[in-house]
């Protein structure tokens, strides 16, 4: 591989110096331990919470059956739900951009780039109603933070009585020289807004790539 220019470095360098951060505003609730546990994914590099009184559910089978795209085979998706049925959110991974991780030397400014194009591409998916999930529901607010190459998506919705907090990280898939988006769906029914808002703003600002 060649080595970088000085001019090539430097851009790399204010690239990966950059960071933006994605929250969600708002109320909040303390995650007490006696109530709240937190979890990572050994697979796809993210953490987060969850309440101890949501059920848990996972797929029959280890993998689903059904992938996104046919070149994603990562679809372990686990759901929490509360005890009312009214709020419930899952972890799910989506798509899969190759990046030079294994080979940092190699990681030129346009690898940086080509991920970033990546995370805006998805954010007009989503603000066109053409996510998978969101489908068309109504954005209200939309952001995107940057930590060098790792990328976040924030984004508040909702459709009919349903409203959403939903959160893309872009995380390292270990060993591996590619980044996967995974994502992190919460949503709950508006006529409990005043039980759920708080803890699905804490739970989607703790949902991160390790």
């Amino acid at each position: 591989m060649g080595v970088l220019s000085q001019s090539q470095e430097a851009q790399l360098k204010k690239l990966l110096s950059r960071k933006v951060p994605c929250v969600f505003v708002g109320n909040t609730v303390k995650l007490d331990t006696a109530l709240y546990a937190d979890s990572r994914s050994v697979s796809y590099s993210y953490t987060y919470y969850f309440p101890k009184y949501f059920k848990e559910i996972w797929p029959k089978e280890e993998v689903v059956s059904e992938v996104r795209k046919k070149t994603d085979a990562y679809i372990d998706t686990v759901t929490y739900v509360s005890p009312d049925q009214q709020a419930q959110f899952k972890i799910y991974a989506g798509q899969v951009v190759p990046f030079p991780l294994g080979k940092k030397r190699a990681l030129k400014a346009a690898d940086v780039v080509a991920v970033e194009k990546a995370v805006d591409d998805y954010i007009k998916v989503i603000k066109a109603g053409k996510d998978k999930e969101l489908g068309k529901a109504k954005t209200t607010f939309v952001g995107k933070g940057v930590n060098g190459y790792n990328f976040s998506i924030c984004v508040k919705g909702w459709k009919g009585q349903t409203q959403y907090v939903y959160k893309v990280v872009v995380a390292e898939l270990p060993a591996t020289g590619q980044l996967i988006f995974s994502h992190f769906l919460y949503q709950y029914n508006a006529a409990v807004k005043a039980k759920y808002e708080a803890l699905g703003n804490t739970l989607a600002n703790e949902f991160n790539a390790e």
